[in-house]
């Protein structure tokens, strides 16, 4: 299946959660005034890339075509085909072929008001997240990074402007293989660790220590060291350190491949209205 059925899980909600968003500021008389911004901060080419064989397929059997070409949008192209769409979008990728190919969707979707970053996301983000107008603008973010690359610094700053709903795919196999079992993760990868959580606490939350006596030295201890936590325990941590910035956080959403949980789908945001529409969708995939 092209992209996996995480991947179109993670689009459809994101797809369903951008319309109802519109729909309450068309419909709320106050907040119509805001301006809306959509913000993808790795957002890749627009397209999900198919297997050759896959795709010859499906050009032979015209339905299947048509199928496929809707499975294959990417979140840039679902985001700017939302009706009424937003008043501005901000697409950063870092690769500049990627770029390239998403400056493509300003000539598909002539009016609509698009912006496309080459950067650093986490360095884009700041930049954005000092120069909006709170009392005027109001976003959502979405974060679908490449391992863990989302820095907390980044995720402090958003939740600072109390104008964004974020969604954020948390990258828990990229994780999960940093937290070795018989030790403490290396000190590059400890270092990692802290700037995803923003808070160097995972180390006693995943990991407990015990003392033994040598064998070859009675009078010498040796601590042993070893992970503890489990799945719930590192999707919890990373909801609490959510809540620590965020007014509302929803329930995660547990996304999986064939080998096991890949990625967690959380949404956080400084209102109710937004974390209650999220439950709604993440019902089906929740923890």
């Amino acid at each position: 299946m092209f992209g996996g059925s995480w991947t179109q899980q993670k689009l459809l909600i994101l797809s369903k959660y951008l319309r109802a968003y519109r729909k309450i500021f068309e419909g709320n008389e106050r907040a119509r005034h805001s301006r809306v911004a959509y913000f993808d901060a790795f957002a890749g080419t627009g397209v999900i890339p198919r297997p050759e064989i896959e795709g010859a397929f499906a050009e032979l059997v015209p339905f299947l075509a048509s199928a496929e070409e809707e499975f294959r949008k990417g979140s840039a192209r679902r985001a700017l085909e939302v009706d009424p769409p937003f008043h501005h979008y901000v697409f950063v990728e870092r690769d500049r072929v990627k770029c390239e190919e998403l400056l493509a969707l300003q000539g598909e979707f002539p009016n609509r008001s698009i912006d496309v970053e080459n950067d650093d996301a986490n360095v884009a983000l700041l930049r954005w997240c000092r120069g909006m107008d709170t009392k005027r603008q109001r976003a959502v973010v979405f974060l679908d990074p490449f391992g863990a690359s989302v820095e907390w610094s980044v995720i402090e700053a958003i939740a600072g402007t109390k104008a964004v709903d974020l969604w954020i795919l948390f990258p828990y196999g990229a994780v999960n293989r940093m937290l070795t079992r018989g030790r403490k993760p290396s000190p590059s990868w400890c270092e990692k660790l802290t700037r995803v959580f923003g808070t160097a606490k995972w180390e006693d939350e995943f990991y407990s220590s015990s003392a033994m006596t040598s064998i070859l030295d009675p009078d010498q201890e040796i601590e042993l060291v070893y992970k503890t936590a489990d799945q719930n325990c590192v999707i919890r941590f990373f909801a609490d350190r959510l809540r620590t910035v965020f007014a509302e956080v929803a329930r995660p959403g547990l996304l999986f491949n064939s080998r096991g949980l890949l990625f967690v789908l959380f949404f956080a945001a400084s209102n109710k209205t937004g974390v209650k529409i999220a439950n709604d969708l993440l019902r089906d995939i929740a923890q």
